[in-house]
Formats: structure tokens, sequence, C-alpha cells
């Protein structure tokens, strides 16, 4: 499946004013989940928006970012020193991932394409969301907010938040930014129905229970067969959104204490959930970029093949058909030519004395002459007709 171009976006003041809103607007939903003081958070898709961010619009997109992180930390309103800071963490951290993305995986669209560059992709997450998680809580423990003997908690939760948020958030949006020219006929859109309802109906049944025991972990393997059908019979851009409903459905009801992560702890809880929801993204994505490895090889060696049966049945210099094809042609001309009674004519064309062009001109402009003559020829047969050079200075005409 092929990607077109990325569709126009507006002008820089309202691009930054967009993504400050949808920065701002996700940090708030996600801070409330947020371990004390307020600004650890095992939930943060704002990093995986800042990345994409920095990914789709360039790093001149770094106002978005810091606007909307500061305006929501400054909201928790324990240290504005500190939520300056995090501010700044949460900038350099998509400004980081922006470049090495672009240096290690694509400088463009579409960004899964390999399965290596999936790889490399969560392993920048990675590194990235250290930047930030050790902005973030180093800044409270100078501030006074946390004590020190906390800061690994603090740390750990912050890390997983953000490489959570960009393993499942930057996919979707970087996927959906595209188009990818796929065939929805009608049988294809029942099937993604289907797939969809499925998927629905699985998500709630492993993470709907009322209690773990209801709910073992097990139960969670369920969802991988949805992601290999994704994978298989649509884009990426269906198993990153597949992804990202079961986790928002996931998230949901782990908050609710149901499901085979809720524990007491709600940070644990979700600490394990995004963990595991991060494993099923990265198999996703891999594996749907196995499958278009698979289909891109078939096809280049359908086009490799196809030229080699074209090469074994053409005379390379003049592009005429060769003795060889000449056989079956005219075993085929012949059978049709008998079946309608009508006359069937081989003209043999030899040239008289073209050893003397190659003597006096040199075998390059014998192979001009050649090349002349099979143009000739190819200007006055018809359709259903053939020219054939039939070897060296012979020509033949069916």
């Amino acid at each position: 499946m092929r990607s077109a171009g990325p569709m126009p976006w507006p002008a820089y003041p309202g691009q930054i004013a967009l993504l400050a809103a949808a920065y701002f607007a996700a940090a708030k939903a996600s801070l409330l989940l947020a371990i004390p003081p307020g600004y650890a958070t095992a939930v943060w898709p704002p990093a995986g928006i800042g990345l994409a961010a920095m990914l789709l619009l360039g790093r001149r997109a770094w106002p978005g970012v810091w606007l909307g992180a500061a305006a929501a930390n400054l909201s928790v309103a324990f240290s504005p020193f500190a939520a300056l800071v995090i501010a700044c963490g949460n900038t350099l951290e998509a400004l980081a991932g922006e470049a090495l993305v672009r240096r290690y995986v694509a400088n463009g669209p579409p960004y899964f394409d390999r399965v290596r560059d999936v790889v490399l992709f969560v392993a920048i997450a990675g590194v990235s969301a250290a930047v930030a998680a050790t902005l973030g809580p180093g800044s409270l423990v100078i501030a006074g907010a946390v004590r020190g003997v906390d800061f690994l908690g603090n740390w750990a939760t912050w890390w997983v938040g953000d490489t959570a948020g960009i393993i499942i958030v930057a996919p979707l949006v970087l996927t959906w930014r595209v188009r990818h020219r796929i065939s929805w006929t009608a049988a294809k859109v029942l099937e993604l129905a289907a797939y969809a309802v499925s998927l629905a109906l699985a998500a709630l049944l492993v993470f709907g229970q009322g209690d773990r025991d209801l709910a073992p972990l097990p139960l969670t393997f369920l969802i991988l067969p949805f992601i290999v059908w994704a994978a298989f019979r649509f884009s990426r851009r269906e198993v990153a959104t597949a992804i990202a409903v079961v986790c928002a459905i996931a998230v949901r009801h782990t908050i609710d204490g149901h499901g085979p992560f809720a524990m007491e702890s709600l940070n644990l809880s979700l600490l394990l959930l995004l963990a595991f929801i991060s494993t099923v993204v990265a198999t996703g994505l891999m594996l749907s970029a196995a499958v278009g490895e698979r289909d891109r090889t078939r096809q280049q060696l359908e086009r490799i093949l196809h030229e080699v049966r074209e090469q074994a049945r053409t005379d390379p210099l003049t592009g005429l058909a060769n003795r060889r094809s000449l056989g079956e042609f005219l075993r085929r001309a012949w059978t049709r030519a008998r079946h309608a009674g009508s006359p069937l004519a081989v003209v043999m064309i030899d040239l008289d004395h073209f050893k003397r062009v190659n003597d006096t001109f040199g075998h390059e402009a014998g192979d001009r002459v050649l090349s002349a003559v099979a143009e000739l020829l190819k200007a006055q047969v018809r359709v259903g007709d053939m020219a054939c050079r039939y070897g060296g200075e012979e020509f033949a005409l069916v």
C-alpha cells in the first residue's frame, strides 16, 4: 500500500496554538492520575503528541509543546520553578526524539515501513523519555516538592508514562497524517466493521471484569490475534488505531479497579498496563512492517522475473523478438491460420554485404545499422504480426 503526500497544515501561529491546546488538554487529563505531588503520571499521551508534532511540523513547533506543558504543570500550583523546568524537559524530550528518529529511522513519512525502523523507534522512545524523566523529578527534588529517596519512584513513573505515550500515540498521529491508498471495497468495509466490533467486545471481556480473579493475566493474550488480524488485512493506520482503542478501554476499566492489571496501587496498575500495551504496540507495528516488507519484496521479485522473461524472449540490441520467441509465435500463428483457413507468410530478410560495414566502419556502426533496420520493421508490421531478429544480420517477419 503506497502512501500519498501529507495534507496541508494551517499557518505557523495557528499550528502553535493548536499544538499548545492539544498538549494542554491531554496533559490536564493525564495529571488527574499523577502521584503526589501531582506531576508524575503513568499515563502521558502528550509525549507522543509532542514527538509527532516535531516530526510533522519540524523543530520550529517547539513553542507549542513548551506552552502546553508549562500551562498544564503551572496549574498544579505546587512549584512554578519545577513547572517551567518540567516544560523544558518535555520540549527537549520531543526535540531529542525528533532528531533521533530523523537520524536513525526516517527523515519523512512513512516511518514504520521496516521492522528495523519499529525497533529503533521503540528504543528512541525510551531514550528521549529519559530526558523528561530526569529533568522533571530532578527539579521537584530541588524545589523540595519530592524527597530525594522518592526520586527513583517518580523517575520510573515518569519514564514509563512518557515512553508508553510516545509508543502508543505518536504512531497513531503519524499514520493518520498520511493517506493510505487502500481499496475499500464493500467486502473490506464489512470486514473492518466486523473487526471493530469483535475487538471492542474482546477488550471489554479482558479488561472489563469486576476483579482480577475473574480476569486472569493469560486472558490478556486474547488481544494479540486481533493485532495479527489488523496487521495482515489492513494498513499500519488501522493497527495503531486498534491498539489505541484497546488502550483507552483498558485504562478506563483499570482506573475503576477492573481487569487483570487492577491492583491496590492505581499507579502500579497503570504502569503494568502501559508496559503491556506498549509491548502490543511494538509487536503490531513490527508485524505490520514485516507484512509490508514481504509484499514489497514479492512485487520486486515479480518485476525482476518479468524482466528476465522479457530478456529471454527479446534481442537486447534491437528490441525485436529473438529466435526462441519466433518458434513459439510460429506454432501459435500456424494453429490459428489452419483453423481460420487463412494464409500465413514468413519472410526471411538477410542484409547483403553487412560484413563490409563492420570491417570498414566498425561494429558500433554495424549495430546502428541493425537497430535502424529493426525500427523500420517495427513501423511496418501490423498488430498480430511479428518482427524478429533471427540472428546476426538476419531478420524474419511473420
